[in-house]
């Protein structure tokens, strides 16, 4: 998959029939996938290009800064899985106050400066430009003079209700790991370097992984959770933790995995940590003992969960 950045006027000679699809595409759930599947089917139907334009940072961040949802992928993770959905082209948009004032029309416009646009392949609701003048009336209307088509994609149900971003955002800070990957299509994930930590877990019989956090990243509820984890390419089980170890006073929040039958210096390499269950919620314990005695019992019902399971799908 190519990576571009901007909207600028760079069409080239002879450029291939595109089809493109215009979104924020956070989670790249599985009404993302269904619209990404229309846009790509579309492209190879024309003998053209597959495009999916996006925006970083999110508009709300620039619109309403004091409302701005956490990600639930990063712009690296959203543009993995975009590329193994057969994305061709991907483009970023640098989001600012400038383009959200664009109309519809002058949207288009860069569309069609920038590619050899035949299909327009929309979800539901969609609207673009300012004061969200582009609907899919009007870019009916305007790709009817223009050279291309619109085509509406339906939502995807599940529980009676449309898959979004918001609901899996609610599922993941609710601690509902198993709800939040059905939404998704694949295992909640999170990308992190493994940083130095304290050496608390190591002192108690069960070294950590400390993950740093990216900014703005979206985490399950502080809990204890099932997970596997990928290091150097290889996934292991882990018994993972998200919170402020309230036993040690702690007050900055962190992500930890035990890796279940591993041992090796992995300080400074870049893991995935994919969640599958929660256990149970973060406590506070009045002695060492009492800790150490928990995690053991956290241990064992990572492998009981995790014994027969295989390494997550979907995931690279």
């Amino acid at each position: 998959m190519e990576l571009e950045h901007g909207l600028g006027p760079d069409r080239g000679v002879s450029p291939p029939p595109a089809a493109i699809t215009v979104g924020v595409f956070d989670g790249v759930h599985r009404g993302h996938q269904q619209l990404l599947a229309a846009t790509v089917a579309a492209a190879r139907e024309i003998g053209g290009i597959a495009v999916a334009i996006t925006f970083e940072p999110h508009p709300r961040a620039v619109l309403d800064p004091g409302n701005v949802p956490a990600e639930i992928t990063t712009l690296d993770e959203k543009n993995e899985r975009l590329a193994a959905l057969g994305i061709d082209r991907l483009v970023v948009v640098n989001f600012t106050v400038e383009i959200s004032r664009w109309s519809a029309t002058r949207f288009c416009e860069r569309l069609l400066d920038r590619f050899d646009l035949r299909q327009f392949i929309v979800g539901p609701a969609f609207a673009l430009g300012h004061d969200r003048q582009g609907d899919v009336a009007f870019l009916r209307d305007f790709g009817s003079g223009h050279g291309f088509t619109v085509i509406e994609v339906g939502p995807v149900d599940i529980d009676g209700e449309p898959v979004s971003s918001t609901r899996v955002r609610a599922a993941l800070v609710s601690g509902e790991v198993e709800v939040a990957s059905g939404l998704l299509g694949y295992p909640y994930f999170m990308d992190g370097t493994v940083e130095q930590g304290e050496r608390v877990g190591r002192r108690l019989g069960f070294p950590t992984a400390n993950l740093g956090v990216e900014p703005g990243k979206c985490l399950p509820e502080i809990g204890i959770y099932t997970t596997w984890i990928q290091v150097r390419r290889q996934w292991h089980r882990a018994a993972a933790s998200i919170g402020y170890r309230p036993t040690f006073g702690g007050d900055r929040l962190t992500v930890e995995a035990h890796i279940l039958d591993f041992d090796a210096d992995i300080y400074g390499e870049r893991v995935r940590l994919a969640f599958t269950h929660r256990i149970r919620e973060e406590r506070m314990y009045p002695d060492e003992a009492s800790l150490i005695a928990l995690m053991r019992d956290d241990v064992h019902e990572t492998r009981r969960r995790l014994a027969d399971a295989l390494p997550p799908a979907g995931v690279l």
